[in-house]
């Protein structure tokens, strides 16, 4: 299966403006102090470069087999993440699988570069445009491929429930402090260290967060192109 030049263009500018948007979302955090998921942000800004590259060869950056290194070492850290939210969903008192999608995306972007690696000769430097039978194991592409689009539409559909930020700037002037937080309550698990908020609830932390429904829109763009580049291999 061959794609459409002009389609991987597309996708690839969506990519690099993505992560200028992740990359925009650290520097304003660091700035005005505002809370995001700042591992989650970096790693989508590698995973925005490197997906551009991937899909349109002229934008490629770093050496020969640097980004499995990457993505291999994302994979193993989110996951780890992944299985600590697991052993706590008791505490939280739901499971929050916040960090189960970017090990599946790590993961992904393991396998594509893999792929790619392998076929790199025979393409001939002519990126995924041209990289249709590039999956070496069709079935685990398949499996990743529709892992990564039942996130998009569980992403989704959670995207309206999410906190705009109005509401969320509200919030955090009408409880500025985190001393009237009872201990143990679900809204001090929020406001713990590391805790990843998904927006719905209060900021106890003085700033709200950044734009939650933009951090979601990123994860969908995110999961389309890459599901899209999988298929693209079969």
């Amino acid at each position: 299966m061959a794609g459409q030049t002009w389609l991987a263009d597309t996708f690839a500018g969506v990519m690099l403006l993505t992560a200028a948007y992740c990359l925009a979302r650290l520097v304003i955090s660091w700035r005005q102090h505002r809370r995001t998921d700042h591992q989650v942000d970096a790693i989508h800004v590698l995973m925005g470069v490197a997906m551009a590259g991937m899909l349109v060869p002229a934008l490629r950056v770093f050496w020969a087999g640097g980004w499995e290194v990457i993505f291999g070492a994302g994979t193993v850290w989110f996951g780890w993440q992944a299985i600590r939210e697991y052993r706590d969903r008791a505490a939280l008192g739901r499971l929050r699988p916040h960090h189960a999608q970017h090990a599946l995306g790590c993961a992904a972007m393991v396998y594509m570069f893999a792929a790619v690696t392998t076929v790199a000769k025979a393409a001939s430097g002519s990126g995924m445009g041209n990289m249709g039978g590039a999956a070496r194991y069709p079935t685990l592409a398949l499996v990743l491929g529709i892992a990564l689009f039942g996130y998009v539409v569980w992403t989704a559909d959670r995207l309206p429930a999410l906190a705009r930020v109005p509401a969320l700037v509200a919030r955090a002037v009408a409880v500025p402090s985190p001393a009237v937080v009872p201990a143990g309550s679900a809204d001090a698990l929020d406001a713990s260290p590391g805790a990843a908020n998904d927006g719905r609830s209060p900021q106890r932390h003085g700033a709200p967060p950044l734009s939650p429904r933009l951090a979601a829109c990123v994860e969908i763009a995110m999961g389309v192109t890459m599901g899209y580049a999988l298929i693209l291999m079969l």
